[in-house]
């Protein structure tokens, strides 16, 4: 099947990565929705949320809303079917926090169970906006884990090596603010998760598209995918933005 490098899809982010089987993709970036079906919770009076932009908006085309059993199976399967398009020279890096209305367990570990994890990489966002309420029953969780899930042949690559030496298992990195997305990645996340791919990149759960931007400034291909063409329509203006201040006539 041919597909047209450096473009974004709108389509099931399972179908999307179906289509890329045997096109030679490096690496798979993506940080998927989170489940936390808080549609609308950020406009209540007395809310925590109230800086939080998904939790008074939620996601476009998306309720974020399934039954933990069926979320936990959708991911797995998503991942599945990443593993058969990285092989055995690619790398998946998956960003998940946790969800704190079920404080039983916690489903990553259900997600992520008999994956090739080389690594476990703590994004330690130094803040939260889930202080419990009155009477919390946890410490305010501050961080997020990005599972490096490699093939059997995946390596660092050389060209950044040198500084990845720097980077250690425990990136402290401030959420991303100034993004009309509801839940922006950090350009910083999406640029170190980049640098960890030799080659092609894909993101299933493209959103704004961030993983996007961070492959256009490492000069890498990329294929983008997300449900919601709002969010199509808001990676291209970013890309456009991007270009026109990167134009030789604008500098």
């Amino acid at each position: 099947m041919n597909v047209e490098l450096n473009t974004y899809s709108v389509s099931d982010a399972i179908d999307f990565l179906k289509r890329l089987k045997g096109l030679g993709v490096k690496g798979i970036a993506t940080s998927p929705p989170y489940n936390k079906a808080f549609n609308g919770r950020g406009k209540k009076p007395g809310s925590n949320w109230k800086n939080s932009k998904l939790m008074a908006d939620n996601y476009s085309h998306f309720e974020d809303n399934l039954p933990e059993d069926q979320y936990v199976a959708w991911q797995r399967t998503m991942l599945h079917a990443a593993l058969e398009c990285i092989g055995d020279d690619g790398v998946i890096l998956y960003n998940i926090g946790r969800k704190i209305k079920n404080l039983r367990e916690d489903r990553r570990e259900r997600i992520v169970e008999g994956f090739p994890i080389r690594q476990t990489i703590i994004w330690n966002r130094g803040s939260s906006h889930n202080q419990g309420g009155k009477r919390p029953s946890i410490l305010p969780p501050i961080y997020e884990l990005i599972y490096l899930i490699a093939g059997k042949n995946w390596r660092l690559p050389e060209k950044y090596l040198q500084e990845m030496r720097y980077w250690g298992d425990v990136w402290r990195i401030t959420p991303e603010s100034k993004n009309p997305h509801p839940a922006p990645f950090p350009l910083i996340i999406a640029t170190r998760m980049a640098k960890l791919v030799n080659g092609l990149i894909a993101d299933p759960f493209a959103g704004s598209g961030t993983i996007g931007m961070a492959a256009i400034d490492l000069g890498l291909p990329y294929l983008l995918n997300d449900i919601s063409p709002d969010y199509q329509t808001m990676f291209y203006q970013r890309k456009n933005k991007y270009e026109v201040a990167n134009s030789p006539l604008f500098n």
